[in-house]
């Protein structure tokens, strides 16, 4: 079994950011822990290394794939090849580096970490330019990263979104510590993780799971029903761009504020969805029925 479904998981962000008591994690149910060797050397790890063999624990490492605002394969490649080294598990930590890649990177990254047990850390919604179909069959976990008040109170549908649209069994959440969120924020049903062990002062008893959940489906893969096949609509659906068009008409229609000549993303808005104005809710459902679509086709 994955460790990502056998026991929680803390991510660490710094190997000095006061993530040393290890014994403490591994006492209160976090039995594996993952290092950032994107922003810190190998070698800095070691301590963190130690106590966890001395805690019985796992210890692996994740990194964010990105070294700009582009996808990188040498970064994906350290991360593999520092996983082998210790032999242990690993998260792979894509996000907006993924947009408008179709399948090219997930593929990549399905082909490049195989069999291995690794996860993918990625935003808790999947993006509607991007076929996530590669990662499904490759029959990994995804960490949806479940961070701050609205995403908690939209936890259930984002699993929905990698189970049922686009076939993914096993969805583990991400619970976000930073920013002073609450551990009582969450629905904390193990298995899952939280980011980071940097941001719990210490109070790792806080985070504690409060019963078990069931974070893997049996499911066949998404299926249009047969018969015609249908035509993806892909990135170009246009639906950003036109209520884009919509806010310049009408701002008072949208929570979002233009700045430097561009309106943000919606993945910006921290406003539980209920609160969202009219142009904001409805780029959302447009891009769900793309997205919904797109993995039936």
């Amino acid at each position: 079994m994955s460790v990502f479904l056998d026991t929680n998981h803390l991510f660490l962000r710094n190997p000095r950011g006061g993530v040393e008591d290890v014994g403490q994690m591994a006492a209160v149910g976090f039995k594996a822990i993952f290092c950032n060797i994107g922003d810190y050397g190998v070698e800095e790890w070691q301590g963190i290394r130690d106590r966890a063999r001395w805690a019985g624990i796992t210890c692996g490492p994740w990194l964010r794939t990105t070294d700009a605002t582009v996808f990188s394969p040498d970064r994906l490649d350290e991360l593999v090849n520092v996983a082998d080294e210790w032999a242990a598990p690993f998260i792979v930590n894509s996000e907006s580096e993924l947009k408008g890649t179709d399948a090219d990177v997930t593929s990549y990254i399905a082909h490049t970490c195989g069999a291995r047990d690794w996860a993918l850390s990625t935003e808790p919604w999947p993006y509607a330019n991007v076929d996530w179909a590669p990662i499904a069959s490759a029959g990994v976990p995804v960490l949806p990263q479940i961070f701050g008040q609205r995403w908690s109170q939209d936890a259930d549908g984002c699993r929905w979104q990698w189970q049922h649209v686009w076939g993914v069994r096993c969805v583990v959440f991400t619970f976000g510590s930073y920013s002073d969120w609450p551990p009582a924020m969450y629905e904390r049903l193990e298995p899952y993780g939280v980011f980071a062990a940097d941001d719990c002062a210490g109070n790792y008893a806080a985070w504690s799971p409060m019963g078990k959940g069931t974070p893997c489906v049996d499911q066949p893969p998404p299926t249009n029903g047969g018969g015609e096949d249908m035509t993806k609509i892909g990135s170009q659906h246009g639906v950003t761009a036109a209520m884009n068009r919509l806010r310049d008409r009408d701002p008072g229609g949208t929570l979002l504020v233009k700045t430097g000549g561009k309106w943000p993303s919606i993945s910006t808005l921290t406003q539980p969805v209920e609160d969202w104005k009219a142009y904001d809710k409805l780029e959302r459902a447009l891009t769900i029925l793309v997205t919904d679509h797109d993995a039936a086709a």
